[in-house]
C-alpha cells in the first residue's frame, strides 16, 4: 500500500467524526461491516481512500440517533488544561485533543457545550498560526446554530478548512501533531464511554480496526522523527503501538460481504482483527496514559 503525506489529511477527520458513527443506521452498519473486513490490497488510489474514510454529518447525526454509547461530560478535557500549553508542541497537540471535544460534544447535540470548546479552539488556533481560519463569519455560523445537523456540518466545514490550511502552507509536522491529539482524544472518549469489553461488539470491533489508522499515524511521524518533538511524540505513543501489534489479525477466506449501496456481493481474501479482552483493557490503559499526559502540564 502506498503511503505519503496526503495519508495524514483523513487521519484527523477519522479520529474526530469517525469514531462517532460506530452504531447508526443500517447504511452505518453495512459500513461497519466492510470495516471489520479489511480488504487485502497492495496499493491504493489514495484520493479515493480519503473519500471513503471521512465519514458525512449525516453519519455523526445517524450515530448520536440510534448509538448505544451514552453523552458524558466527564471525558473532556478540562478547558483550563489550555493555560498550560506553552510551546508550538503541546499547543498543536492540544488544538487537537480539544477539536475532538468540540466534534464529540456536537455529535451529541450539546450546544452550549460545544460553544465554550469553540472558544478554547479559537484560542489555541491564534497562537499557532491558523486564526485566519477562525472568521468573524465562521463565528456568526456557530452562533447562530439551530439544530444538531447545522452544529456538525459547521463543525466538519471548519476542520477541513484547517486541514487546506496546513497543507497549503507545508505545515506537515502541524498537521501530523494535530492529528495525533485528535485521534488520542477521540481513542480515549470511545474507550470510556465504552467502559466494558463486550464479545462481538461494533465498538470493540471500531476500536481494534482503529490498529490501521494507527500505523498510518506512526508512519507519518517517522518520516519527521528528525524532529524532536515528533521523536519524543512517538516515544509516548509506544505503549499503544505495543498493544496494537499484538493484535491478531485472522485471514478470512472468500467472504461474501452484501454491499447494500451497490447491491452487490464482494468476494475474496479479507482480514479481521481481533481484540481480546485483555488487550481492550490494556489498550484503554495506555490510551488513557497518554491523553492524560498530552493534555496535562508536562506536554
Amino acid at each position: 500500500m502506498k503511503t505519503s503525506f496526503k495519508l495524514i489529511t483523513f487521519i484527523f477527520a477519522t479520529s474526530m467524526l469517525f469514531l462517532f458513527t460506530a452504531c447508526g443506521e443500517d447504511a452505518n452498519n453495512n459500513k461497519n461491516e466492510k470495516d471489520s473486513l479489511n480488504q487485502d490490497v497492495t496499493e491504493i488510489n489514495e484520493d479515493n481512500l480519503i473519500t471513503y474514510l471521512v465519514p458525512s454529518p449525516k453519519d455523526m447525526f445517524a450515530f448520536t440517533k440510534k448509538g448505544d454509547l451514552k453523552y458524558s461530560a466527564n471525558v473532556l478535557n478540562a478547558k483550563d488544561n489550555a493555560d498550560k500549553y506553552i510551546d508550538t508542541k503541546s499547543q498543536e497537540i492540544g488544538f487537537g485533543i480539544y477539536s475532538a471535544d468540540l466534534a464529540y460534544t456536537a455529535a451529541f447535540n450539546q450546544t452550549n457545550t460545544a460553544g465554550e470548546y469553540l472558544k478554547v479552539v479559537e484560542s489555541l488556533s491564534d497562537k499557532i498560526g491558523l486564526g485566519s481560519v477562525f472568521t468573524e463569519s465562521l463565528i456568526n455560523r456557530f452562533k447562530k446554530i439551530e439544530n444538531k445537523d447545522s452544529l456538525l456540518k459547521v463543525t466538519n466545514d471548519t476542520y477541513y478548512d484547517i486541514v487546506k490550511f496546513l497543507e497549503n502552507n507545508d505545515r506537515n509536522t502541524s498537521l501530523s501533531l494535530i492529528s495525533v491529539g485528535g485521534w488520542v482524544e477521540s481513542l480515549y472518549i470511545v474507550t470510556n464511554l465504552q467502559n466494558k469489553y463486550q464479545k462481538d461488539n461494533e465498538i470493540i470491533q471500531l476500536i481494534a480496526d482503529q490498529k490501521n489508522i494507527f500505523e498510518n499515524i506512526v508512519l507519518s511521524l517517522q518520516q519527521r522523527e528528525a524532529d524532536p518533538n515528533v521523536a519524543d511524540l512517538i516515544q509516548e505513543l509506544q505503549a499503544v503501538k505495543t498493544v496494537y501489534d499484538g493484535l491478531e489479525v485472522i485471514k478470512i477466506e472468500n467472504p461474501n460481504v452484501k454491499n447494500a449501496k451497490a447491491n452487490q456481493i464482494i468476494v475474496g481474501g479479507s482480514t479481521k482483527i481481533v481484540m481480546t479482552e485483555t488487550q481492550f483493557n490494556q489498550l484503554k490503559k495506555a490510551i488513557a496514559d497518554v491523553r492524560n499526559k498530552l493534555a496535562g502540564s508536562d506536554v
